[in-house]
């Protein structure tokens, strides 16, 4: 950061969101992982209705199959998920929520939406659409970097992440 004060302050403050765990899910035992990975797969059979793909899944979650296929079998041993093999293709494995699993991913959901509404309450609407605003901004930044660092490398930058 050199001898920027406010780089470094933004530094910090990015720091400190990581470690306040924000982001970070736990409902009924189910880790933060688990709890994405249920999230993926109901977002997948919103979007293909014979359910979501491990590749699919490994793409959503930026993890390679292998990693995926064992947060299934986890989630598969809890009850939560129902894993066959497709009827089209049987080389592709297809994964989807079981009523345990609904009632999983609702109740994480609906704890999300209570820590961003308390964040709001907190912050106030004016503040909040501020940060909003902000935030948006910086990922547009982040973005325009990303691209520009695959462009500079020769990368195509199209691989979705």
């Amino acid at each position: 950061m050199g001898d920027d004060p406010v780089a470094q302050r933004l530094l910090e403050a990015v720091h400190r969101f990581r470690r306040a765990g924000l982001h970070k899910m736990a409902i009924d035992g189910w880790n933060n992982s688990e709890i994405k990975m249920l999230m993926c797969i109901q977002w997948g059979c919103v979007q293909d209705e014979r359910g979501s793909s491990v590749s699919s899944l490994s793409s959503m979650m930026e993890v390679t199959s292998p990693t995926i296929t064992q947060l299934i079998k986890s989630l598969e041993r809890g009850g939560l998920v129902t894993r066959y093999n497709d009827q089209e293709d049987r080389r592709v494995v297809r994964v989807k929520l079981t009523e345990k699993g609904e009632a999983v991913t609702r109740l994480a959901k609906e704890d999300l939406a209570r820590r961003f509404k308390n964040l709001y309450e907190h912050l106030g609407a004016e503040k909040s659409e501020q940060l909003a605003s902000l935030l948006e901004q910086v990922y547009d930044y982040l973005d325009a970097s990303m691209s520009e660092k695959h462009e500079i490398n020769g990368e195509s930058g199209d691989d979705g992440r």
